[in-house]
């Protein structure tokens, strides 16, 4: 399958960068803002990404369809699409059906039953997991890919983005993901978690100054603690699917359900709205702890209550 024309679902704050470098790449990239909000709206317009607003007509029309967004709604978004390709088929006549990769965190287990799905519909599925931020002109994003139809996805190599085939079965991308991820974000859930439980027992001064003393470069990575305001509520969902990866591999989910916790105790606090370009970057690591001590604290009151 010759890949020209892209769709991407949903161009949020992965999506809307890997759409501008397909797009300096040659190829026609579009999207469905329909429901969309104002600021996923805002970074299609900011990405120069046009907006189909017949989902019918964008699937029908692209070869390759990405998917990008949270975790939560993979498999909806795959129900979704597979009931407008189904519906779109007889109007392909001849052509090809779309190949869809799903490039979002979830658990191979996951990877498998959007196959399932996509492929019941008559779609080419490739399982996908991306590796570093948004792509940019510093950054270099990986998408390792696998599964039969994997191969459709390499034409995107280069374009702003690396390409890494893996070979074999659905679930294999799918799974780099999830034991990267779960050291990554996972550090970072136990960097705040440790600081917020300082903090909470009135220690936060006293180990913020031990960790400058005897762990500086460990104090400066747990600096990305003050901006998690803006992510948690992404990686919320990710946490369990990488619980569902450990579980199924015989190791312990037990690490990924507290990271869970903790994320939704920052994204439920009163900066937990923030996104990348909002966040508040006067604001100290202090004060960030400070805050979400304060939502532990009152966690802790409301189970009591209970």
């Amino acid at each position: 399958m010759q890949v020209q024309r892209i769709a991407i679902l949903s161009p949020g704050e992965m999506g809307h960068s890997v759409g501008r470098c397909l797009l300096a790449g040659g190829f026609d990239v579009a999207t469905c803002l329909t429901g969309r909000s104002e600021r996923t709206r805002t970074l299609t317009a900011a990405a120069g990404i046009r907006d189909e607003p017949d989902l019918d007509e964008l699937v029908r029309n692209a070869d390759l369809i990405l998917a990008i967004l949270v975790p939560d709604q993979a498999r909806a978004l795959a129900g979704q699409v597979a009931e407008v390709m189904k519906r779109t088929a007889p109007s392909r006549g001849t052509g090809s059906p779309p190949a869809y990769a799903d490039c979002n965190a979830i658990s191979p287990e996951s990877s498998r039953e959007i196959d399932r799905v996509i492929t019941a519909a008559g779609g080419h599925f490739i399982d996908a997991g991306i590796i570093g931020g948004p792509p940019g002109a510093d950054e270099k994003t990986r998408f390792y890919a696998s599964g039969p139809h994997e191969a459709i996805l390499t034409q995107l190599d280069g374009h702003g983005i690396l390409v890494r085939p893996l070979g074999g079965e659905v679930g294999r991308a799918s799974g780099i993901k999830m034991c990267y991820a779960s050291v990554t974000k996972g550090t970072s859930a136990l960097h705040a978690a440790a600081l917020t439980a300082a903090e909470v027992m009135g220690l936060g001064e006293e180990l913020l100054a031990e960790f400058a003393e005897s762990q500086s470069q460990r104090l400066k990575a747990m600096g990305s603690v003050n901006s998690l305001s803006a992510k948690a509520f992404r990686w919320i969902g990710e946490m369990r699917e990488i619980a569902a990866t450990y579980e199924r591999a015989g190791v312990s989910a037990g690490f990924h359900e507290g990271a869970e916790h903790i994320f939704r105790l920052i994204a439920e606090s009163p900066i937990g709205h923030e996104r990348p370009e909002t966040v508040d970057r006067n604001r100290t690591l202090e004060e960030t702890v400070a805050i979400f001590a304060e939502a532990a604290r009152r966690g802790t009151r409301d189970t009591e209550k209970g």
